[in-house]
């Protein structure tokens, strides 16, 4: 087959249909899912320390200017410093069942002690609404997930986006969800032995007494702020909790007791138990385990 060089377009260019021997052929649909990694995207500079984003931008060819729901992910850490790059991977898959992934970097218990890091994701929320149309996100689509002390952050970022409360706002774009996911989330720092191998537990050198920058022991009622379940009455999108059952980094029973608060406040709350699962497990990415993300954010986000 010979063609002459020309300004083809996709619906232009010939097909190339000539018989080749011993070649295989795939048909493509053109509705496939590509990826775009965009990294180390600042969204807002507290203090001076430059925040980031690490984007994963699905696209269509089929569909070139389709938007798309967005993730805000909160990556876990103790509160401390975090690898930020560490989730790429597994939010690459739910990337590819049509959600912009934004993987939210915030303030560590080094640099500010809580709420700043419910601010710091309430205004990556606001920097996915007000950057919209650079990375095709669905501004009226946006959930927000986390793990471990991700999604402690996630969660009451969550629960408190319409109340106003833990916030310093980096623009006029509403910090709102529409979804709650909190993967093994530390949720409570006050739970008596909610963090089984941490010997130093609520004392001022454990990553939670970090976090607080107090002896949560000495004051507890000074903690309350700091677990989810104060806010059970508030008005918020649904939630959805997965924990594992042998984790002892973050005990279940914070995920559990979280559950139990939100369904006596009536609110719209699901709990996953993973059996046998540990803290940070790769069973949190198995497809049929993303299946229950998918099905959530889309029921969510419609």
């Amino acid at each position: 087959m010979i063609i002459e060089p020309g300004a083809y377009t996709y619906e232009t260019m010939p097909d190339y249909t000539d018989d080749v021997p011993g070649a295989a052929e795939v048909v493509c649909t053109r509705d496939e899912v590509g990826l775009v990694y965009t990294p180390n995207v600042v969204y807002a500079s507290p203090d001076g320390h430059d925040l980031t984003l690490q984007l994963i931008t699905p696209s269509i060819a089929a569909e070139p200017r389709r938007r798309f729901p967005a993730v805000a992910f909160v990556q876990g850490s103790a509160w401390g410093p975090q690898n930020i790059f560490r989730k790429v991977p597994y939010l690459g898959l739910l990337a590819r069942r049509g959600y912009v992934c934004a993987i939210v970097e915030y303030r560590h218990s080094g640099i500010a002690h809580f709420p700043a890091q419910i601010v710091d994701a309430k205004n990556a929320v606001r920097y996915l609404r007000d950057h919209a149309d650079e990375f095709n996100v669905d501004a009226n689509r946006i959930a927000i997930m986390g793990d471990s002390s991700g999604g402690h952050v996630a969660s009451i970022a969550g629960m408190t986006a319409r109340s106003g409360e833990l916030d310093d706002p980096a623009s006029g774009a509403s910090c709102d969800v529409g979804a709650i996911i909190s993967l093994y989330g530390a949720v409570d720092p006050t739970l008596p032995y909610g963090f089984p191998t941490t010997l130093d537990h609520q004392l001022p050198t454990s990553p939670e007494g970090r976090l607080m920058g107090f002896d949560i022991r000495a004051e507890p009622e000074r903690a309350l702020p700091a677990v989810a379940r104060t806010y059970a009455e508030r008005d918020f999108a649904p939630m959805l909790l997965l924990h594992g059952t042998k984790d002892k980094t973050v005990f279940c029973q914070e995920s559990v007791d979280l559950y139990q608060a939100l369904k006596a406040a009536g609110k719209d709350a699901k709990l996953v138990l993973l059996r046998g699962a540990e803290h940070g497990d790769a069973a949190f990415w198995r497809e049929d385990v993303i299946d229950r993300y998918d099905a959530f954010l889309t029921r969510c986000l419609r």
